[in-house]
């Protein structure tokens, strides 16, 4: 049309200017304006609502609302669109504003306009804006659109107001799932599992963004096996999963750390061609560290084309989980040669994995090179340095430390001082601490329960009753010990004190004690004879666990077992005799990190 020379009018170049927006060419968006000023013009409201359009979807929103400025008759449709692109940007206060000035000056509101201002209510839980917003609907009788619906929905869910989300629902003339996934979404985001499971299951047609959000839910609230099992329903009901599924479904396997089922997953998405986003990769690589499979962890690491520094974080945390200190080192500085810029939680990994691998110079040097790349310590690091020095053994050092932070030390840090405590059997050290806890009144269940375990690790009885009657006065309760363990795809879980396979420890015991295995009675924590003490020591959930694994699995087959606390020095003992007596490997994942048990060894070198 132009190499023609015919002169193009107003109605062309706003189809154009559009037509670059949808594009996202700003280049190419300001060579037509270049055209229209040649061609003389004139920037009418349509034009100059086109031409904002464009700058806002081309990222130039600056320039957009320099023309929004300078336009001296402003429309509905030009606020409309300046409001809703601000919206889809995440600039929902600079949306407000706009909202805000039409009141005083502009046309009035329509239910495009509203549903911008919902949207942007609720995004920052403005929700006495919000109910205005809504009284402003139902006044002017356009609360039958159901996209005005849907984000009363979630403006009311995201304020807390489940009841009142419901009644919008329930009064919604026309209910599409989008409405459905709406008020499924706040439920979900709210934690209210139960009427996230009832909307689900009354929905009368469900799409992937259904399913992906309970799966997702379920994996946020720890409900893992539910989430997999529901993922399993999916399938059945022939919906095809996509990424956003996988993360969720990969994330459960982690947790659970089930490897067979993780080299499933693994499988199902390579074989349906499930597109890797750099989020599923990263997720793949923490489900494999999860599940004490480095080498895969690092495989598919190997074969990411990019990785933002959440993968750099998985991969670290894979070497931490297993003690690799050196590796963890080796991956930071690979990180830093590529230029990627470590977060807080890179460190968290790294200083983790010198805690673990007895590395106290080098963490010590990480530590401090934190400022260097612009980032002030947090808790979480001065925590790792604690552990770090207190594995070690230097607790006096560890002590001085904590005196010496600039910030207030909370319940992690003492409990990996008293953890220390423990390890080395300093009670008098321990005792220090504990009056400094309660002088700060950080006290939690966790440092009570560790002051008691150091107290009767020393027979210190009249001192462990002191501390748990101040536990029970204070409505304290000691998390029970479980070990899971999956069989044919079905997780098992044992408590401590279960008398399941009963007969089987027994012959376990019988052949550990021929092979000179005594047991630590030290490491049981109430004041009881000999032989009571042997009892409770032999129904860990860790060796019930570990005894089901021999019965369960073939000759030669691994074992691995998830614990939900640390483990004890006679269970981890136990183990070791038992990967050489009955030649099995036994995998343990306690809640610090993974021990590999081979022919009475262990990966840890009992440095844990």
């Amino acid at each position: 049309m132009i190499e023609e020379r015919i002169v193009p009018s107003e109605v062309t170049m706003v189809s154009v200017i559009s037509a670059c927006a949808k594009l996202g060419n700003l280049n190419l968006g300001e060579r037509v304006l270049d055209y229209t000023r040649r061609f003389g013009l004139s920037f009418n409201a349509v034009m100059i609502n086109a031409l904002v359009d464009m700058y806002m979807k081309c990222g130039a929103a600056e320039k957009a609302r320099q023309l929004f400025d300078e336009c001296v008759d402003k429309n509905l449709v030009l606020y409309n669109t300046f409001m809703s692109n601000y919206v889809k940007l995440g600039k929902v206060r600079e949306a407000l504003d706009i909202f805000r000035g039409m009141i005083d000056v502009g046309p009035k509101p329509d239910r495009v306009t509203m549903l911008s201002v919902i949207t942007s209510s609720a995004e920052i839980g403005d929700f006495c804006m919000g109910m205005q917003c809504h009284a402003y609907v139902l006044r002017n009788g356009i609360e039958g659109w159901d996209s005005i619906g849907n984000s009363l929905i979630d403006m009311y869910t995201k304020s807390g107001k489940q009841e009142l989300a419901c009644i919008v629902f329930d009064q919604m003339p026309n209910k599409t799932i989008v409405s459905w996934n709406s008020l499924l979404a706040g439920f979900a985001r709210n934690g209210d599992l139960e009427s996230a499971r009832r909307v689900f299951d009354d929905m009368p047609d469900r799409d992937i963004v259904s399913w992906n959000t309970l799966i997702g839910a379920l994996v946020q609230e720890s409900f893992f096996t539910d989430a997999i099992e529901l993922f399993h329903s999916m399938q059945k009901d022939g919906m095809i999963p996509d990424e956003v599924t996988m993360v969720s479904v990969v994330s459960a396997c982690g947790y659970l750390g089930s490897l067979d089922l993780a080299k499933w997953t693994y499988k199902y998405i390579e074989k349906f061609g499930i597109k890797r986003n750099i989020r599923l990769f990263t997720a793949l690589v923490d489900m494999f560290a999860r599940c004490g499979d480095s080498q895969s962890a690092m495989k598919v690491f190997s074969t990411m084309k990019e990785r933002d520094v959440s993968a750099w974080t998985a991969i670290i945390g894979a070497m931490a989980m297993e003690g690799n200190g050196e590796g963890a080192l080796d991956l930071y500085n690979e990180m830093l040669g590529q230029e990627i810029k470590p977060d807080e939680v890179v460190f968290t990994g790294v200083l983790t994995a010198c805690s673990h691998g007895g590395l106290v110079e080098q963490g010590k040097h990480i530590f401090n090179s934190m400022k260097e790349q612009g980032i002030t310590p947090h808790i979480v690091h001065y925590g790792c340095i604690v552990d770090l020095l207190g594995r070690a053994g230097l607790l006096d050092e560890a002590l001085d430390f904590i005196t010496r932070m600039p910030i207030e030390p909370n319940a992690e840090i003492w409990s990996a001082f008293l953890g220390a405590c423990r390890i080395y059997k300093n009670e008098k050290m321990a005792s220090q601490a504990y009056e400094m806890i309660t002088k700060s009144g950080r006290d939690k269940t966790g440092i009570h329960v560790l002051l008691s375990n150091i107290y009767a690790s020393a027979g210190k009885w009249s001192d462990v009753a002191r501390v748990r009657m101040g536990m029970n006065e204070s409505g304290m309760k000691k998390i029970p010990g479980s070990s899971l363990i999956e069989v044919i795809g079905v997780v098992h879980e044992f408590t401590s004190g279960d008398e399941s396979h009963a007969l089987m420890l027994e012959e376990i015991n019988y052949r550990l004690r021929e092979e000179g295995y005594v047991a630590d009675l030290s490491n049981v924590l109430i004041d009881t004879n000999e032989e009571e003490k042997e009892l409770l020591l032999s129904r860990h959930s860790e060796k019930l666990a570990i005894a089901f694994g021999l019965v369960s699995f073939g000759r030669g087959m691994p074992i691995r077992v998830v614990k939900n606390i640390r483990m004890c020095w006679d269970c981890h003992s136990y183990a070791k005799m038992v990967s050489k007596v009955y030649d099995r490997e036994i995998v343990v994942r306690d809640n610090k990190r993974f021990h590999f048990f081979r022919q009475g060894l262990c990966s840890c070198c009992d440095y844990w």
